[in-house]
C-alpha cells in the first residue's frame, strides 16, 4: 500500500512541475515603488556597513518578491558579483594591485 501511495505523490509532484503554462496560476506583477525603496534601503545599509548588501537582500527576496529559494540565491549571487566587479576599479585606484598581490 506504501507504494501506491508514493507513485501517487510522484505523478502528482510531475504533473505539478510539468503544468502548461496557461494552467499555471497567475502571478501578481511585482510593486515596482517598493523595489526601488527597498533596493535604496538595501543599497543603503549595505553602503554603511561596508558590505554589499547581499545578505539584506535574500530575505526581500523571498519574502516580499516571492521568488523560490533556489532563483532567489542564483540572482543574489549574480548581483553580488556584479557589485564587486563595480568596486574593483574603484578600490583600485585606491590600493595599488601590486600592493594587494604581494599579500
Amino acid at each position: 500500500m506504501a507504494h501506491s501511495a508514493q507513485a501517487g505523490k510522484v505523478q502528482r509532484t510531475l504533473r505539478e512541475n510539468l503544468m502548461p503554462t496557461a494552467m499555471a496560476p497567475a502571478v501578481e506583477p511585482r510593486n515596482t515603488p517598493a523595489a526601488f525603496a527597498d533596493g535604496a534601503i538595501i543599497g543603503a545599509l549595505g553602503g554603511l556597513i561596508g558590505l554589499g548588501g547581499a545578505e539584506f537582500r535574500l530575505p526581500l527576496l523571498i519574502g516580499v518578491f516571492r521568488f523560490a529559494p533556489l532563483q532567489a540565491v542564483i540572482l543574489n549571487k549574480a548581483m553580488s558579483l556584479v557589485v564587486v566587479g563595480s568596486a574593483l576599479p574603484f578600490r583600485a585606484a585606491a590600493v595599488p594591485f601590486s600592493t594587494v598581490v604581494g599579500h
